[in-house]
């Protein structure tokens, strides 16, 4: 299969996937710290870290800071990521309005513009990692193309898996975007299902039942660990 992202062979401790983030920092932090992360680690982000929560500007910090570090941390880009850069690159007049719609006017700089440091990062960013026995991407591939990575939109927005899972070729394909109850999630990990959705809608907090959980995923565990939202703590 064809790849755009390479990880390099590597000894490694924990492999860890984590789900939507969408601004909640304090939340992001919190689930880091529960895991316990060395530089031996590898952390893998589903994309849709900005947007929705008060604090797209601190995950977006937090991840930059990690990699300087010299933590082992590989962000996808999601439909929110990939919705901000539309907006820079071809509608710079609606950023202002399209930022504080979505929560996210930290971002930008005391003269009203994005940070380049965001920029850079929002524009390196890959819409999927292909491992020894795992696909990641933000939100669905279309099995029904030969390519399975060819539909790039697919792979960014799209609500639903199509295709036959034949394609995966024996991979289990991880990822967010669409919201999941965190007993399905658990589930789903429990039977090793060959497609496993992480996202249960951290950014909802307490406001519905059996949600609100940023959750990750120990792949070679096949372990899950999460934390409830805990912005307004």
């Amino acid at each position: 299969m064809h790849k755009n992202f390479t990880v390099s062979e590597r000894e490694t401790v924990n492999r860890y996937v984590i789900g939507d983030i969408h601004g909640c920092n304090r939340t992001f932090g919190k689930l880091l710290k529960k895991i316990n992360i060395s530089k031996s680690d590898e952390i893998y982000i589903l994309g849709d870290m900005i947007n929705r929560g008060s604090n797209s500007s601190g995950v977006l910090n937090r991840i930059i800071k990690l990699k300087k570090q010299g933590f082992k941390i590989f962000p996808l880009k999601g439909n929110h990521e990939q919705m901000l850069l539309t907006v820079i690159n071809n509608e710079p007049e609606r950023l202002f309005n399209f930022l504080r719609f979505y929560k996210s006017s930290d971002l930008l700089s005391m003269k009203g513009k994005i940070k380049k440091k965001y920029i850079k990062l929002l524009e390196t960013l890959p819409t999927y990692f292909e491992l020894d026995n795992f696909i990641l991407v933000h939100a669905a591939l279309d099995l029904s193309n030969d390519n399975i990575f060819e539909n790039q939109e697919f792979m960014l927005s799209s609500r639903y898996q199509r295709g036959n899972i034949s394609q995966l070729e024996g991979k289990i394909l991880i990822h967010g975007h669409t919201v999941s109850d965190f007993e399905t999630i658990k589930e789903r990990i429990n039977e090793r299902s060959q497609i496993i959705c992480i996202d249960n809608g951290c950014i909802y907090g307490d406001s519905r039942k059996g949600f609100g959980r940023l959750v990750c995923l120990n792949i070679d565990k096949m372990e899950i660990i999460s934390k409830r939202n805990c912005e307004n703590a």
